[in-house]
């Protein structure tokens, strides 16, 4: 994670919201950023209040954005404030609104909670999910009730360009927590992908035979690969290097995230495909609908996809 200078954090009062807010002010204090606090009164839901007021939308509107000024003032004295900071109340659709302020600022890093106000227990809500899928600045999706820095990384290696952005972001992270991390890298035997069905239940029958031999072959390649592409990302923190089965990455991922008890999954946006319109992988996508912790989605620059 290179310097930052503006990070955008978006907040809807939930609890979500509150350490999606506490983790940006402590970020910002280590980097020296301005933070820069959105709040976004949804236009739909003050025309619906309108019409059942009898109201003008613009006088109705105008009620509902100073409300919220007053509100958001009163919610952020509630935790330390940034020593430097911005506050916007947008009228508007809320992920329009959030994409365009963080198109807007350039902002190096856009922060929100994973679940908004309806609090899902598991997964991304349906906000945080199109951030991470229609942004193109790096999103850090925070689980509830974790302000403090991270400890335990698992930074996700498909040995595609973005996964060297993911290991320098999450070794970057890991020097500013003191946190480790683990390396990650989800693969499937090739002979297993090749496997036929068999009338039986859910068995299946490999359509290449394999040895002991040829495994330790594709197992000892798989690490020197994932060493080498590593290199100095694991210099000066605690790493490790992982190896992980899974017929889904997404699933191993999630395994893998769950059983070394980490808080911060670090992805990219993108992997092997060469899709230029495609700004968040499979991988990631299904990812996002059972995350144990909190996730940054990485995404290089557009020029360079």
């Amino acid at each position: 994670m290179n310097k930052l200078t503006h990070i955008l954090v978006a907040v809807d009062f939930s609890t979500g919201s509150r350490t999606a807010y506490d983790q940006a002010v402590r970020i910002a204090g280590v980097h020296g950023a301005k933070v820069h606090v959105l709040h976004v009164v949804d236009s739909s839901a003050v025309a619906a209040l309108a019409s059942s007021r009898e109201e003008a939308f613009e006088s109705q509107a105008r009620v509902a954005t100073e409300g919220a000024g007053v509100a958001l003032s009163q919610w952020m004295a509630q935790s330390p404030a940034p020593a430097n900071y911005q506050v916007t109340i947008a009228l508007g659709t809320p992920l329009h609104e959030i994409l365009e302020h963080a198109r807007l600022l350039q902002a190096d890093l856009l922060v929100a909670g994973i679940a908004g106000a309806g609090e899902m227990p598991a997964g991304a809500g349906s906000i945080s999910s199109k951030l991470a899928r229609k942004v193109q600045t790096p999103v850090l999706l925070v689980r509830t009730n974790h302000p403090e820095p991270f400890s335990k990384i698992v930074a996700c290696i498909d040995f595609s360009e973005n996964s060297r952005a993911v290991a320098a972001h999450a070794s970057a992270i890991a020097h500013m927590d003191g946190a480790a991390v683990d390396f990650l890298h989800v693969c499937q035997e090739p002979w297993s992908a090749m496997a036929y069905p068999t009338p039986f239940a859910d068995t299946s029958v490999p359509s290449v035979v394999t040895t002991l031999d040829d495994r330790e072959v594709f197992t000892q390649g798989l690490h020197k690969e994932l060493h080498e592409f590593v290199g100095d990302a694991g210099q000066g923190i605690q790493s490790n290097e992982v190896l992980h089965e899974a017929f889904s990455h997404g699933n191993g991922i999630a395994e893998h995230a769950q059983q070394s008890e980490a808080d911060l999954i670090v992805v990219g946006g993108k992997g092997r495909t060469n899709l230029r319109y495609v700004l968040l992988g499979s991988t990631a996508e299904r990812l996002l609908t059972r995350l144990p912790c909190s996730i940054l989605v990485v995404k290089l620059p557009v020029e360079n996809v």
